[in-house]
């Protein structure tokens, strides 16, 4: 799944009468949180997650049960022709028959394909919504500089486990539902994926 690697900043205090002690907790904060650990404990989206889960299967087997017999009825076909039991024409009907049915199941795994991609596309961008606000909302309420995402691959390779707020973010976020929808800004993005659903399907 595609993550969120957060960078905020935020302008340091400059209140004159602001002590030493105040300046050093609020000035060059950087705190960090676990991406893997927040994606396993965010219940909302375990719960999104395995029911998409659950569809993928049930589409694969779907389509494993329309492939297995299209094999048999082709194979039949086949023993049948080769058996001069069928007409010329028969054959040919049948070929084109057999060829329309191998199409039609091509296109709709192609279409299923899509539409659960753009499912996981979805949910993972409200995902990161959420984290967003739930991380805005920290960054805002403690004045931290940065807050960075500790994941393989995210560039930081070194932490103190004393910056961690992933245990903060995930008792904000668990608050928020996911519906399985995006925000305005991705419209176009479900547009075209729903363009290229029906030119499948067509």
């Amino acid at each position: 799944m595609v993550v969120l690697a957060t960078l905020l900043s935020c302008q340091p205090k400059t209140d004159a009468a602001a002590t030493s002690e105040d300046t050093a907790a609020t000035t060059g904060k950087i705190v960090f949180i676990r991406i893997d650990s927040l994606t396993s404990q965010y219940e909302a989206l375990q719960e999104k997650s395995k029911e998409l889960e659950t569809r993928t299967l049930e589409a694969e087997k779907s389509q494993g049960e329309r492939v297995a017999a299209f094999q048999r009825d082709a194979q039949n076909f086949q023993r049948r022709a080769n058996s001069g039991q069928m007409s010329p024409k028969q054959v040919g009907a049948e070929q084109e028959r057999l060829a329309g049915r191998e199409q039609a199941i091509l296109q709709e795994t192609e279409r299923l394909r899509q539409e659960l991609q753009f499912e996981q596309l979805k949910l993972t961008a409200e995902f990161e919504e959420n984290l967003l606000k739930v991380l805005e909302e920290i960054q805002a309420e403690f004045n931290y500089d940065y807050i960075l995402s500790k994941a393989p691959g995210s560039g930081v390779l070194m932490v103190n486990d004393a910056n961690d707020i992933t245990a903060e973010v995930v008792k904000r976020i668990n608050l928020i539902p996911m519906d399985g929808e995006m925000d305005a800004d991705t419209s176009g993005e479900e547009d075209a994926a729903g363009e290229a659903t029906e030119n499948a399907a067509e």
